[in-house]
């Protein structure tokens, strides 16, 4: 008999998908920090000022993530969470007839 070298279930990620993941996550942690600036002792310009600038953080992270991860997971993770992308019909108004 001889032994078969031991394999890890999932093969190691590359790079670009790790650092796509942590991007996301940023992106998670980055909208908490918006409502965290909204209770911050600031005035009214600088608080705009920071939540702008934290909005587009978060959003641009999102989508450099995503690109990074893939569209497989991307997809993996809209069917798990049940978002959907909604069909031509279901967007074109309804005719009067």
């Amino acid at each position: 008999m001889t032994a078969t070298p031991a394999t890890s279930a999932s093969p190691k990620k590359p790079l670009r998908f790790r650092i796509g993941i942590a991007l996301l996550i940023l992106s998670a942690l980055t909208y908490v920090a918006v409502l965290v600036i909204l209770f911050l002792p600031l005035d009214s310009g600088a608080k705009a000022a920071a939540f702008g600038g934290t909005l587009v953080v978060a959003e641009t992270s999102a989508l450099i993530g995503m690109a990074g991860v893939g569209k497989e997971a991307v997809r993996a993770v809209r069917s798990r969470l049940g978002l959907r992308r909604r069909s031509r019909a279901a967007e074109q108004p309804p005719t009067a007839e």
